[in-house]
């Protein structure tokens, strides 16, 4: 075995570790904001609850999506498992999109009918120990998700911590309760629950939408302009042009997942200089190090022709 495939399977193993951890204490954080949400009458603790169930889902999926990314390919997926990873990516960004228009929609609701009074100091402990929590949690994911270079964990993260952000502004809204002097102290008990839950669904948008965007262009193969691999790519072949017998070069890349679909048409005069099988086989090594990444990252088919409708 290759150390960069052991290097490969030692992260995977890890990412899968991280994402059962994940599942764990989401699904006790989702228990007791339902039960303590329903015990206090909040919207906001009810509607985190709701965002962990969302996490849960969206944990359960990348924690199957981890296991499938590093399964060779095979006769059913002969391009093997990669597209997985953003399919997941796009599916829980989704679903948080989704969530979060629902709950703005409710909170606007919430303001127009006149509000609700909740125990104030109930939804600071709540949004305190959750706050906590989820900081430590996302501590934890964004080291892991430096050291394994995984998508999956750097995005559960992501939600790790918006999470924290949501709990962290509940705790700061509720308590100006107890420094609001009157008569507005009453109009901020009696609103801040839906209010709260407005402000939250709208600072959560962007991160869905930015999950989306990326993920979906990888799920569409289309081709991001300021790509490294990309660029190194055309900088490799703008050096072969030059050389004897090479009269163009075409290039397609895409990304999907962790892997990178490179294809490459080369079209040779009639004094090509690397006319055998090894000497084609030593230009693609020569390709392959001028993009900068190991061949089990790249999906690599470079072909040589003389005609141009080949390409």
């Amino acid at each position: 075995m290759t150390p960069s495939i052991a290097s490969r399977e030692v992260s995977s193993r890890i990412e899968q570790r991280t994402l059962v951890l994940s599942i764990a204490v989401v699904l006790i954080i989702v228990v007791g904001s339902l039960g303590y949400g329903v015990v206090i009458d909040s919207q906001a603790v009810i509607l985190n609850g709701i965002f962990s169930v969302l996490s849960l889902i969206s944990g359960g999926m990348s924690l199957l999506a981890a296991k499938l990314v590093v399964k060779p390919e095979d006769h059913r997926f002969p391009y093997g498992y990669a597209h997985i990873e953003p399919l997941v990516l796009s599916a829980n960004g989704l679903m948080v999109l989704v969530i979060c228009i629902y709950a703005f929609v409710n909170g606007i609701k919430g303001i127009f009918a006149g509000g609700q009074e909740v125990d104030a100091t109930g939804v600071m402990v709540f949004g305190a120990v959750t706050g906590f929590v989820n900081l430590v949690m996302w501590a934890y994911e964004s080291r892991i998700a430096r050291r394994t270079g995984s998508l999956i964990i750097k995005d559960d993260a992501r939600e790790w911590l918006i999470d924290a952000g949501f709990s962290l502004v509940t705790l700061v809204a509720f308590a100006a309760v107890f420094v609001i002097e009157e008569p507005m102290r009453g109009v901020w008990a009696l609103y801040a629950d839906p209010v709260m839950v407005s402000l939250m669904a709208l600072l959560a948008l962007p991160v869905p939408l930015s999950v989306l965007r990326r993920s979906m262009r990888e799920v569409l193969m289309m081709n991001e302009a300021s790509d490294k691999v990309s660029s190194r790519l055309a900088s490799a072949l703008d050096q072969l042009t030059s050389e004897r017998g090479v009269v163009r070069s075409k290039r397609r890349v895409v990304k999907t997942g962790r892997m990178y679909f490179v294809e490459v048409d080369i079209v040779v005069g009639p004094d090509f200089e690397y006319q055998t099988v090894v000497q084609q086989d030593q230009l693609r090594e020569r390709i392959l190090k001028g993009i900068g990444k190991p061949l089990e990252e790249v999906w690599l088919t470079i072909t040589f022709t003389t005609e141009h409708r080949w390409t």
